[in-house]
């Protein structure tokens, strides 16, 4: 049995000016938290691509990605970082892997996708972007890249390969 009270208060909140309230409430209220996302790609070698960046100093090699922007969609943001970054696109997949980083405090998500071929153009960030073999990754790795790394690799091996065509 529904307890008329509770749906007393539900039906009031459906409607304006409590609805809004109820979003203002959301936003004001609760905590915000950072995202972060990166892309696990490989090529038909099974090489994954990695980036130098220039203000990483403890660990320069990583994942391409980045900060999420205000109200952007992940897959979109992943796919934003990559274009920034390289200039390159990319056909984004599933997310792979999901932690809470701790240092900035964040929520970092990774997926799989395929770069299309292309011509590199690196901004001001990076210094230089190279396909490793799984053997042969630059050391130090951050755990999450060596965890979505790890999480991308069967799914790779599973999921069909875009269409080149589709890629361009």
């Amino acid at each position: 049995m529904v307890n008329s009270w509770k749906e007393s208060v539900a039906r009031l909140v459906r409607r304006q000016p409590f609805r809004g309230m109820m979003a203002w409430g959301v936003r004001a209220v609760v905590p915000r938290q950072r995202v972060g996302v990166a892309l696990v790609a490989f090529n038909a070698d099974e090489e994954v691509f990695l980036l130098r960046h220039v203000f990483h100093t403890a660990i320069p090699w990583g994942l391409p990605g980045g900060w999420l922007a205000r109200d952007e969609a992940p897959a979109c943001g992943v796919a934003r970082e990559l274009r920034e970054e390289t200039g390159l696109s990319a056909i984004i997949g599933p997310a792979v892997c999901v932690a809470h980083e701790p240092s900035p405090a964040h929520i970092a998500l990774a997926y799989l996708g395929w770069i299309a071929p292309g011509t590199m153009a690196l901004n001001a960030e990076v210094l230089e972007g190279r396909w490793f073999a799984a053997d042969e990754l630059p050391r130090p790795l951050s755990p999450f890249a060596q965890q979505a790394i790890a999480a991308a690799r069967p799914l790779f091996r599973q999921l069909p390969q875009p269409a080149e065509e589709a890629q361009r």
